[in-house]
């Protein structure tokens, strides 16, 4: 007969390690074990896992165990929806004492005042998949880098037939850097990392944009040698009680350097108090052609003009810096593109109206950014402007520019 005792785990413990493990989304999990969590259980504490079979979880909840024993055991997703709605301030149980195999499972909870109890069929910890391992080296990795890291992360592809796109390369390239790129957008932030080059999946980036995993610096962990260039590359990552061992995506990254300008004739900032209004501005747009077209016909003002397939339109006009040799050309990019390199940086380096800009940041973050077609055409009505806080609302006026997209008009990288 199994003698393991019951465990209490504060209800808040587990709140914070559901949050972090349901990142990896195994609650669904078509393979019936991994919809579960794994739980061992040894003298100091409590390590819960998840996995997808492409990247394993988890996190450890230091709690002193009584008696000093090791074991595992198996929670069921609905086990642990059960445990996470205990009243605050109290503990969860779980008790698998009644099987030899602990292939059962109680989870006792204290709710408005009153115990409840849950029973669950888990099946055997000798189920689930185990714990990859791998000998590397391991470095550390700064805070700014996991930071950056989520910086660059929205501009990763999620686009299934271009797989290799589906993740975050890090790169050792320049003392190291993140890339991340859709094809229409290309983000890059310098990183600090030491090792070979690998591709982080999405999944992976996503779980390491958990608050706490970015709370504090993190170590990385690497196979080295050559070698292993046939083999499945994985990486590991640790901060404080949680770690990530993640499967790299496998496969070349292109060559991104190919797509960055190197000249500019033209830069142009947005203050740093405008540059969110003009973001919510740029998210708020829709319809069937969710795109803006650059101006630069009033001194120190951009003016910047959405077109909704010639029947609609919706304008800002904001004060911007400009420098270079050149006027800024007139250029257009998609809303939600723009927004998302403006999230990035704040000044727009342009070489003409049909080549890639570039947006950037002083601290070397950028987006590569590809516009969309413009043809000009007059619109004959007067302008008329209205002072709201951070910008100019601006009616249609002389000389804007109708902007036409389609399925084949946005470049790609």
């Amino acid at each position: 007969m199994n003698h393991n005792a019951p465990i209490l785990i504060p209800v808040s413990a587990i709140q914070a390690a559901r949050k972090l493990l349901t990142r990896i989304r195994f609650e669904h999990a078509q393979r019936h074990v991994l919809s579960h969590v794994l739980a061992t259980v040894d003298a100091t504490g409590l390590t819960l896992a998840v996995t997808d079979l492409k990247h394993w979880l988890e996190t450890r909840i230091p709690v002193t165990i009584t008696p000093e024993a090791s074991f595992r055991f198996l929670i069921p997703a609905a086990g642990m929806a059960a445990a996470i709605r205990g009243d605050k301030g109290t503990s969860v149980s779980f008790d698998t004492s009644g099987h030899s195999d602990n292939s059962a499972l109680k989870v006792v909870v204290t709710r408005g005042g009153i115990l409840t109890e849950s029973f669950y069929n888990s099946g055997t910890a000798w189920d689930f998949p185990t714990r990859p391992t791998f000998d590397g080296r391991l470095t550390n990795v700064p805070k700014e880098t996991m930071l950056a890291l989520q910086t660059v992360a929205g501009c990763a592809s999620t686009d299934a037939s271009w797989p290799i796109l589906n993740g975050v390369l890090f790169s050792p390239d320049d003392e190291g850097v993140l890339i991340a790129t859709n094809r229409i957008l290309l983000a890059g932030a310098p990183a600090r990392f030491a090792g070979r080059q690998f591709i982080l999946p999405n999944v992976g980036v996503h779980v390491l944009g958990f608050p706490d995993f970015i709370a504090r610096d993190a170590a990385i962990l690497q196979p080295e040698g050559a070698d292993k260039e046939a083999e499945e590359l994985r990486v590991q990552f640790r901060s404080g009680p949680h770690t990530l061992i993640a499967t790299a995506i496998a496969g070349n990254y292109p060559n991104y350097r190919k797509v960055i300008p190197r000249e500019f004739l033209a830069d142009a900032t947005f203050p740093e108090m405008q540059r969110s209004a003009v973001i919510s501005w740029l998210k708020s747009l829709d319809g069937r052609s969710p795109t803006v077209r650059f101006s630069w016909e009033t001194p120190g003002h951009l003016t910047l003009t959405h077109w909704d397939s010639g029947t609609a339109q919706a304008t800002i006009r904001v004060p911007i810096s400009v420098s270079g040799e050149d006027q800024p050309p007139a250029i257009a990019f998609k809303s939600r593109y723009l927004a998302d390199a403006l999230s990035i940086g704040n000044t727009l380096r342009l070489t003409d109206g049909v080549s890639p800009g570039m947006m950037t940041d002083a601290s070397g973050k950028y987006c590569v950014i590809m516009p969309c077609r413009v043809t000009d055409e007059i619109v004959d009505e007067p302008a008329e402007e209205v002072a709201d806080n951070n910008a100019h609302c601006v009616a249609p006026s002389e000389n804007n520019t109708r902007i036409h997209t389609g399925g084949t008009e946005d470049s790609q990288l």
